[in-house]
């Protein structure tokens, strides 16, 4: 098994200078090949480059927004299920190699995967290229209708209680999950999951567990818009 380095560099819209960099983005952590590394330290670097990618545009776009506002629009586009998304768009994730375990169990269908290959491809070709602006190309040509609805986002509504109607309407349960909570005692981060009828919809952070079930709430919003 081997990537198809010519349909995927096609698709992303990307040439690699060293092919390399691009196997090792479609490497899971599970497949056993000592020629290649895995993903997990391009994942980590694309990553933080996609946050400040989308940070930057939208704090071009709103610059008199609030640090909320900014922080909760961009979970909106930086966050696994619109990367998971993007991914299928391109249909590339069955390129990825994965152990036999994983391949048994298709780990490359699953969104969090395809996120975690959406920031690996965005790593390697900031380090194949050097220049963050071909990484931007990559970021807005993906997610550029994302970041065209963010809008949505920026209602006075309680997302809560919208949420909650919309439960109400389709006979569905709405309910609220802590996956973490971390920082210091005196300042802690808490990122919290919203479920509908029993499936993910939206997980948002915040420094109360108030604030991380609204944004988490207005993530599921957006997410229930863009199936219609």
């Amino acid at each position: 098994m081997a990537v198809n380095l010519a349909e995927v560099e096609e698709k992303i819209g990307y040439t690699f200078k060293n092919p390399m960099l691009l196997m090792r983005a479609f490497t899971h952590n599970s497949y056993t090949n000592q020629k290649c590394k895995s993903y997990q330290n391009l994942e980590f670097l694309g990553d933080s480059i996609l946050d400040f990618i989308v940070a930057k545009i939208f704090f071009e776009k709103f610059p008199d927004k609030s640090e909320g506002f900014l922080t909760r629009i961009r979970a909106n586009v930086v966050s696994e299920k619109p990367l998971a998304e993007a991914i299928d768009r391109l249909n590339i994730a069955h390129n990825m190699l994965v152990g036999v375990g994983e391949k048994k169990q298709n780990v490359s269908d699953l969104d969090s995967v395809k996120a975690d290959l959406f920031e690996a491809i965005v790593g390697a070709i900031y380090i194949d290229s050097g220049d963050v602006a071909e990484c931007e190309k990559f970021i807005v040509r993906l997610l550029k209708r994302r970041i065209e609805s963010v809008d949505l986002a920026d209602k006075s509504i309680d997302a809560k209680s919208e949420l909650n109607e919309y439960g109400t309407k389709h006979n569905k349960s709405v309910s609220y999950r802590e996956v973490s909570r971390s920082g210091p005692d005196h300042s802690p981060v808490f990122k919290y999951e919203v479920l509908i009828g029993g499936e993910k919809y939206g997980e948002g952070e915040g420094k109360s567990i108030k604030e991380a079930e609204q944004i988490a709430a207005q993530i599921a919003l957006i997410a229930i818009r863009s199936r219609k």
